[in-house]
């Protein structure tokens, strides 16, 4: 026998709800994200995250690289080419997923 605890939201943590099935997250999944400050950024290499662009918007994929303020995410869809994000103030990391049956 065990315990599962739902999940508790934490100081720091966004949460993201996928609309329309791309790369490994599907329709409906909720995928909870850890707020990292800047020196923190490394600890998120190879990880999905969340980072905010102007203009009131956010790219969401997987940190593949960072070099001098500068990350490099690839986007979930198939074909889509890496984008280049310049001294971003936080990033969120992929922490846990939620997925109905």
């Amino acid at each position: 026998p065990g315990v599962i605890v739902p999940p508790k939201p934490e100081s720091g943590y966004v949460a993201l709800s996928v609309s329309s099935s791309i790369g490994d997250y599907r329709n409906g999944d909720e995928i909870w994200l850890a707020r990292i400050a800047p020196p923190d950024f490394a600890r998120a290499l190879n990880r999905d995250v969340l980072l905010p662009r102007p203009g009131g918007r956010f790219l969401f994929g997987r940190l593949i690289g960072r070099e001098e303020g500068k990350l490099h995410v690839l986007p979930l869809g198939a074909g889509q080419r890496q984008l280049v994000v310049a001294d971003p103030p936080w990033a969120a990391m992929a922490v846990k997923l939620i997925r109905a049956l």
